[in-house]
This record gives C-alpha cells, structure tokens and sequence, in this order.
C-alpha cells in the first residue's frame, strides 16, 4: 500500500559522478549550478567522518543517493561553494539531504567552506594499521593542527612531543600562517603526504601525468597503480541524485517536516539547529548576516545558531505581546516558536531591527554587533590597557549559549551604546566567571533572569546581580560557594591526609561542621569536571594565555583544535599505570584498593593541571625539573608551591623508586591544597566574593 510521501516522491532520479557534481556544484551564475538551500544547517562532520566516507569511495563503495529540488518560486535564493547566499536562477538545483557529503567531496578538491580551516592529504609512503580501517593513509590537517592528527584516530592530536618538536622550527610563527605554508614533510609521522586536491587535479591531464609525477615522488609502482585505480574508480563513482517532488517544495509546512524526518537519518539536528534552519527558510538574507556577525571581531562570542536564537528571544522579551505567558515569552526559542513569528509583527521586527535585516548596507554594524563589541569591551579589553582581570579570548570561546543569552540581554537592555564604567565591567566579568564555574540549572538561571526582565523591570546592577546570585544560592540553580572564612578549616582537613585517598563524597569535607558535605559539593565538582576545570584554569592563567595567544580566535572552539593542553603536573605515569604493574610503581606496603580505586579521581583533578603551549617544548619528562623558579615565570598564576615535593613524586625525579604510604599522603595533600588555593583566588581575585551575601542559606534536600 502506497503511503502519501511516496505519492509525492514520483520524479525520475538523477545520476551524476563525483567528478560530474564537483563541477555543478562549481559552476559559474551563467549555467546551471548545484547550491545549498537557506535552510541548511552548518558543516558538522569531523575529521573522521570527512576520512571514512572518502576511503570508502575509494574503496569502491556506493557513494549514497542525495536529493536536491529545483530553486522555489517564492526563495530564489541559494547558498554558493564559498556559503555565501546569492540569487539563484530557475535552472539552478538545491541539496537537500546530503550537504555533510557533498562538503568532503569539495573538501578533496580543496574547495568550499570547510577548505578554509582543513586540507586532506594522502600519505602514499605509510600503510595503514589494521585497526585504523583504511585503504590508504588518510590525514587531515587544520588551523589549529598544521601538523595533522593521529593517524589512527583523526578526531585525536598527535602526542605532545611530537608537536613540540615541529612546533620549534615554526615559533612563533601564527597557526594559521603554518596551516596555509606547511607541506607534506611537516605533517607528523608522515612518509610521503601528498595534498588530496592535487591528485584529483591531475586525474584530469593527460598522458598519465599522475603516474609520471607519483614515481618522481619515490613511489613504488604498485602503490602507485592501486591508489590511481582507487582514485579514478571514486571520481567516477554515481551519485544517484533524487528529485524531491515540488508539491512538497511549494508547502512550506511540509518542507520543513521533511527537512527534519530526513536529518534523523544522518547526523541528527539539535533543536537549535532546526529551530535556526526554519528561521532561514522564512527569511534567507539572515544567514549572511550572521555569518558575517559571527566572524567578524566583535561577533567571536558565539556561533551564528547562538547568536541568532539569542537576539530571537531577546525580541520576544522587550517586545512580549499582550497577555503573553511566562512560559511563551522566556524559554530559549524551539522549532514550534518559529511559525507564530509572523503573526507577532513586534517581535519580528525587532529581531529583524538586531540582526540587521532589512538594512541597506551589509556594512552597516547592527544593533546585534554594537552590543556584542560592548560586551567584547566589558569582558575583555582590546585597546592594549592591561588589565589583571579581563578574561582571555580563549575563554570566551566557551561561553555557554544560555550566558550568551543572558549577556545580550543585559547589553541590550543597558542601552548598546552606553559605556561601561569601571565598576559595571568588574561587576559583568565577575558574573560570567561565576555563571561559567558554579551555575548547576543553566535553563532556569537564564529563565528567571529572562522573567525578572520582561515581566519586573529588572536592570543591571550591583544590588541586582548581588540579589541574583543569592536566589540561585537559595533555591538550588546554582551552588552554594563556601567563602573564604570557611577555607582554613578545610585546609586544615587537607593537611591531615594519611595515606588513603578521599573518596568522591569525602574531599573536602569538614567531620565537625554541620552541613559541611553539602557546602563542599562546589569543590568536587569544579576539581573533577573537565569542562570547569579547563574554564578555571583559563582564568587563572589567563596573563599567559593572553601573552602567549593574542590573537587566538575564539571560534575555533573544538578542543582538538586549541593551541594549547590540559597537561598534569604529576604526569599520569605516575598514578594511571596498568594496575597488574604496580609493583613497579607502588611500594609493597602502600599497594591497596583504596589507592587503586581513587587515585585518578586526585591525580586528573583540578589541582593537577594547568594548561601548556602546544608550540612550545615544555614536556615534563623532557628536563630535570617539572616545577621551578624558570617554569612558573613562563606560566604565570598557576599557583605551585612546594616545588621540591612535587618533584619528587616524578618517577624520573626519584629515579623509579616506587611511592612509599609518605608518598600517597603528599599526592592528595599537594593537589587538594592547591585545588583550594585556586578556588580561593577565583573567588576572591575575580570579584565574585563581593558580589556573595555574608547569609549562609540553608542547603537544598
């Protein structure tokens, strides 16, 4: 029995090869050409992703079957091979499932969008391990990874070492300087890596060119004559292109359903990310706008999907309608929101007015910039001013989107043009800081300032913030913050340490002090949270973060791709080892379940790391010493103390003797007392302690 969907699925199917779809999908505004649809969603496949589906059709895989329409009556706008929206003509095709493939393929052709931070390479001198699943060695490089990735997992960067070494002969040269200039050569544990593009390119002349030039290379013969085989077999390779029918086109209520029953399939849409392709669908020209927002100095806070959904529900807040609820106002806006925006012409005008459509010129700043490089300004100055208590662009980059949220409101209803004093910018970055460290419930952190706005007035203040803070203490929306007259007591409990390690419930718990296990909970999970741990470290060394990194931009945000690593002081040789050897590592009396059991829970937490350079060759087991006078002069307020101590639970400081109980007592005790050391300097450095109420309110059920 036939359902409705397939009724409408009647068209005949297409068939192109690669090489055929490369060339659409680069043709000029004179023919016909193959563009993207306003509702597509950004590039979201990884490294591997990108690296699979190109072995496979070097494998002789099918390719996938894709489906595309042609250009809609009502949108005669598409999205070009540079992402850019242009005015589509009526021959021109739409992809409309198959974008992440279609991508890799450019990709390959060193084209499109993702060409701009990634390049794919051939490495014909190495073969491939077993377990990597590849014919050939495929390798990718990047902005922040101008070295390339681990062979055998390409999401993964290469050991520290090894990047240390590549990165002496090119410091202190940009990451993106090297990514644009580095070859073949500088690409680690690579024999012979040849850039993807110029194979491909080849294929195209003639008197088997490839050949000629891979054996001037050092290829053999037989690798050479598999991989062209291989190569020219994908390139030829169908694509079976299926028209989607223009019945369900023309119906924009059932393109968008479509859209989202095929993104189940692949790699499934968040719901800000369909929320964001329905507002593209409605409105196309939003999509260059945000581009060009989220790329530009004062736009690096946020990807465009944030920044987008942001303004949406910053309109819907300063322009709710009559007899609007809370719970339609407030909430970060979701794909049912999308259809009522053109029945509340309010709010779609002042969304239209922050995003800047409808503006003559794309030079123009919009409302939307105006308040992002207020806030830029508030959070971090650009004017070259030293200030000890700006956060680091690199830190920026994980704001979390119900902060951004928050951030544009506060901008906007502070008036985008209005400076920020002294005081107000202390205020702010102390409150990002805090929201970004101790925020538990961030959804209804941001609803309840988002109700207090659109529905009592609220405004950015001191008092306000101060208010704010002590609700989310009160009602459980953010952790309760011991303060710093309770800090000696739980050093005291640390510098009692015996020779068993805490367990997660006991660290930092004071036995005689009531309600003590509940005051605490803030410290073990900001000491054993990775994301919070990256986030207070980069505060707390954010002089050598900013020295180091200028220029860092905050939008490359996969940690893949940082130009620095989380790096433990007490190196993971020390405690992570293959239980079966730990006699090796562990003195007979000191070998027990408690240590087995909890001694990653210490080594891996916050006490233990701080952030290092991946340019620069600073590897613990490289010198004599971890920590020193010399170390803590390059990384500045990464408050280690006690250098002798930490040195000698170094296996290479110590010779391999194996940690004795002694030892196993120093190792919490030193990373626990620095844990709280951090903790207190956050609190008390950043402003957060004066924005704390001196009431300890009673802790949560």
């Amino acid at each position: 029995m036939k359902t409705e969907m397939s009724d409408q699925m009647t068209t005949q199917p297409m068939v192109k090869t690669i090489r055929e779809l490369v060339k659409l999908r680069l043709a000029e505004d004179n023919s016909q050409r193959l563009l993207m649809p306003p509702i597509q969603r950004s590039l979201v496949w990884t490294n591997e992703q990108i690296i699979n589906y190109w072995d496979s059709l070097l494998r002789g895989y099918p390719a996938g079957m894709m489906m595309y329409h042609h250009v809609m009556d009502d949108i005669l706008e598409g999205r070009n091979i540079e992402g850019r929206t242009s005015k589509a003509g009526k021959r021109d095709l739409q992809i409309f499932d198959g974008q992440q493939r279609l991508a890799a393929i450019m990709l390959g052709f060193a084209k499109g969008e993702l060409a701009k931070n990634r390049k794919l390479w051939v490495d014909l001198g190495s073969t491939p391990k077993t377990a990597s699943g590849l014919k050939f060695q495929l390798r990718i490089t990047s902005t922040g990874q101008p070295f390339g990735y681990n062979p055998d997992a390409p999401n993964q960067k290469v050991e520290l070492s090894k990047r240390q070494e590549k990165w002496k002969k090119w410091f202190p040269t940009n990451p993106a300087d090297v990514f644009r200039t580095a070859n073949g050569s500088d690409i680690i544990d690579a024999e012979c890596a040849i850039p993807f593009s110029e194979l491909c390119n080849k294929l195209e002349e003639e008197d088997n060119s490839i050949s000629m030039w891979l054996q001037e290379k050092g290829i053999s013969d037989d690798t050479i004559n598999k991989f062209v085989v291989a190569l020219q077999g994908a390139l030829d390779r169908a694509v079976i292109l299926q028209e989607v029918d223009r019945k369900l086109v023309s119906d924009q209520e059932e393109y968008i359903r479509f859209f989202t029953r095929i993104g189940q399939g692949g790699t499934r849409l968040s719901d800000d990310e369909l929320t964001y392709s329905m507002i593209k669908c409605h409105h196309p020209e939003i999509h260059d706008r945000m581009i060009n927002i989220a790329q530009s100095k004062t736009g690096r806070l946020a990807s465009e999907v944030d920044l987008a959904l942001a303004s949406l529900r910053v309109a819907r807040t300063m322009k709710r309608w009559h007899d609007a609820k809370e719970w339609e106002v407030t909430p970060r806006p979701r794909p049912s929101s999308i259809a009522d925006l053109r029945n509340r012409p309010e709010v779609q005008n002042e969304f239209f007015h922050l995003v800047g459509i409808g503006l003559q010129s794309s030079n123009i700043d919009t409302k939307l910039e105006i308040a992002l490089a207020s806030l830029r300004e508030a959070l971090t100055n650009d004017k070259g001013i030293e200030d000890n208590k700006d956060l680091p662009p690199i830190l920026l980059a994980r704001l979390p989107r119900e902060l951004v949220d928050t951030l544009i409101l506060f901008t906007v209803t502070r008036g985008v043009d209005k400076p920020w004093g002294t005081s107000d910018r202390d205020i702010m970055r102390a409150f990002v800081l805090y929201w970004m460290l101790f925020i538990r419930d961030e959804g209804k952190a941001a609803r309840y300032i988002f109700e207090q706005v659109a529905f009592h007035q609220w405004s950015f203040t001191t008092e306000a913030i101060r208010k704010l803070i002590q609700t989310y203490e009160r009602e459980g929306i953010g952790y309760f913050l011991p303060r710093p007259a309770m800090l000696p007591s739980l050093r005291h409990e640390v510098e009692k340490a015996d020779h068993h390690l805490r367990s997660p419930a006991d660290r930092f718990i004071v036995s005689n002090r009531d309600n003590e296990r509940e005051f605490s909970e803030v410290l073990r999970v900001l000491s054993t949270k990775t994301e919070l741990i990256k986030r207070a470290l980069m505060w707390l060394q954010r002089d050598y973060l900013m020295k180091n990194f200028p220029h860092y931009d905050p939008t490359s945000e996969r940690d893949e791709d940082l130009p620095i690593d989380l790096d433990h002081i007490i190196p993971q040789k020390a405690f992570g080892f293959h239980w079966g050897e730990c006699t090796a590592y562990l003195a007979k009396d000191a070998i027990s379940d408690n240590f087995r059991w909890n001694r990653r829970l210490i080594g891996d937490s916050l006490g233990n790391c701080r952030w290092l350079s991946a340019s620069e060759n600073r590897s613990k087991g490289a010198g004599p010493n971890v920590a020193t006078n010399d170390a803590i002069d390059k990384i500045p307020n990464d408050l280690m103390s006690d250098y002798d101590k930490w040195n000698n639970l170094i296996p290479e400081q110590r010779k391999n003797q194996p940690w004795t109980l002694s030892d196993v007592a120093t190792f919490q005790r030193l990373i626990d007392l620095r844990t709280l050391a951090i903790y207190e300097k956050i609190l008390t450095e950043s402003g957060i302690e004066l924005l704390l109420s001196n009431h300890v309110p009673a802790p949560m059920p």
